[in-house]
């Protein structure tokens, strides 16, 4: 499997420790799976405000349209 090197704050190391010794996981086992978790939130958050602005320039587009044969 591939490695990765990444600097976090202090807090997050303690964080991510504490976890770690909680759910018997390794650290780099659970940072892992924060990491996947985190990017696959980040992509959906993504996705959403792209398909929102998509269906709002479609609406504004419509709406404009809509104005325009009005005024014929």
């Amino acid at each position: 499997m591939p490695k990765i090197d990444i600097t976090v704050s202090e807090d997050l190391k303690q964080l991510l420790e504490e976890l770690s010794l909680d759910s018997g996981q390794t650290l780099s086992s659970l940072a892992a799976d924060c990491l996947k978790v985190g990017a696959y939130a980040e992509v959906e958050s993504r996705n959403k405000v792209e398909v929102y602005r998509k269906t709002r320039k479609q609406r504004m587009e419509r709406e404009l349209q809509e104005k325009s044969q009005e005024n014929k």
